[in-house]
């Protein structure tokens, strides 16, 4: 259960308005320890510094830092905007959860809160002379702040919504979610191979209360809700899936009537969305990252130069993957799909052969990269499916490449 929440705990600190809410409370307390703090001063340093420089400071603060805050709002959707019109309209997801733009924009928000309502105090003769010099004194901590906040934007924006920047941030996530799966295969639980044979004639069906993609799966509240009912649970969905309304989500077995409460347990740690997640969904990464080559392959874009850069990315997530079922299982009650190393493939060099058409070099990187892995790859079952692939990369090119030596050279390359 503790996994599980510090889990949700993480992805909510990605969201920007809490970030925003969280440096907002922060700098209202900053303002309420100004005032705690103030029969600690001196009373002589209270007469050297008067309200006077305080007041210069937070009106300071609050005239520019809204102006700041929408003007960098501009910007982020700006390269929002142009990185799900140049890239891929998915780009966006991994964009919006960027730590520098929403700490960035926190601060600025943040700042503007702290003088704003400083000033409301100051106009109520809420701070005596003594706490004045508190509210000094964290006053310049506050523009410190924003400072480095102001450099770190100014750095950032060097290649936010950047091809570059977006297929790093892409690659980040796909490879985050790979090491996950090797980690974890099967999520820690029994493989789930054949759920005919596997899942018992007498479990209770829990069937989707609506459509979406399944995004995740809490296994550690699903293994420790089985432990306190005797339960078996067998999901035959895997992550990334989209699932229909009254479609089996997952089975129970053992243990008594379902309780209502465990039914409660069961939907809420396996999530449907609109949307679906990195976290725990390789094949998303990968095909996101696919679509970016896709995307500089069509006729109106033409940049092949691209699509190579995107191969040699694959290639090293797709290096390190392990699939199949899991050595050691730590949630012994559960049952999930195992990843397959021929949808890896299919998700992402696969996509991009279809696209490359009569490109030679964008052909000729993927037999490269597919020989390198097939050669290279941690794990046999990636080994294996890297050669397939090869082939098949192989067909498709010879299916558009009509130039001879052309394809003698691919040919060449493919051994």
């Amino acid at each position: 259960m503790i996994k599980s929440i510090l889990r949700r705990l993480r992805q909510l600190s990605r969201r920007i308005h809490l970030r925003v809410i969280l440096f907002a409370t922060m700098a209202l307390l900053a303002l309420l320890i100004a005032r705690w703090l103030g029969h600690l001063i001196p009373d002589d340093l209270g007469g050297n510094i008067g309200a006077d420089a305080v007041d210069q400071i937070l009106n300071i603060l609050a005239s520019s830092m809204l102006a700041v805050t929408i003007f960098s709002l501009t910007i982020m959707l700006n390269a929002l905007t142009n990185a799900a019109s140049l890239w891929t309209p998915r780009a966006h997801l991994i964009l919006r959860e960027d730590t520098v733009t929403q700490s960035v924009l926190s601060n600025f928000l943040g700042a503007y809160l702290f003088a704003l309502v400083a000033i409301v105090m100051r106009a109520a003769n809420l701070f005596d002379e003594r706490e004045i010099v508190v509210l000094f004194f964290m006053s310049l901590v506050v523009v410190a702040m924003i400072v480095i906040s102001l450099i770190r934007w100014i750095l950032h924006l060097e290649g936010l919504g950047s091809l570059t920047f977006t297929a790093s941030r892409l690659e980040q996530e796909a490879q985050a979610a790979i090491r996950r799966a090797a980690q974890y295969p099967c999520h820690g639980a029994h493989a789930l191979t054949d759920p005919d044979a596997q899942v018992p004639r007498d479990a209770l069906a829990i069937k989707a209360d609506r459509s979406g993609y399944l995004q995740q799966i809490f296994e550690a509240a699903l293994q420790a809700e089985a432990e306190s009912r005797d339960l078996r649970i067998y999901i035959p969905v895997p992550v990334g899936r989209y699932v229909l309304h009254g479609e089996v989500l997952a089975w129970v077995a053992g243990g008594e009537a379902l309780h209502e409460t465990a039914e409660t347990v069961l939907r809420e740690s396996l999530p449907l969305s609109a949307v679906r997640s990195f976290e725990q969904d390789p094949l998303f990464g990968l095909s996101v990252l696919s679509e970016v080559a896709e995307r500089a392959l069509s006729p109106g874009v033409n940049d092949p130069g691209t699509a190579i850069d995107v191969v040699n990315r694959l290639a090293r997530v797709l290096a390190p993957a392990r699939v199949g079922p899991a050595e050691e299982t730590p949630c012994d009650r559960l049952w999930a799909v195992p990843l397959k190393a021929q949808s890896l493939f299919e998700e992402s060099l696969d996509p991009i052969a279809r696209a490359a058409g009569d490109s030679l070099n964008v052909h000729l990187a993927l037999q490269r990269v597919c020989h390198q892995l097939a050669a290279q790859a941690e794990h046999a079952p990636i080994r294996e499916a890297a050669a397939a692939m090869a082939e098949t990369c192989l067909d498709r090119a010879a299916q558009d490449i009509t130039f001879g030596p052309d394809m003698e050279r691919l040919r060449a390359v493919a051994g």
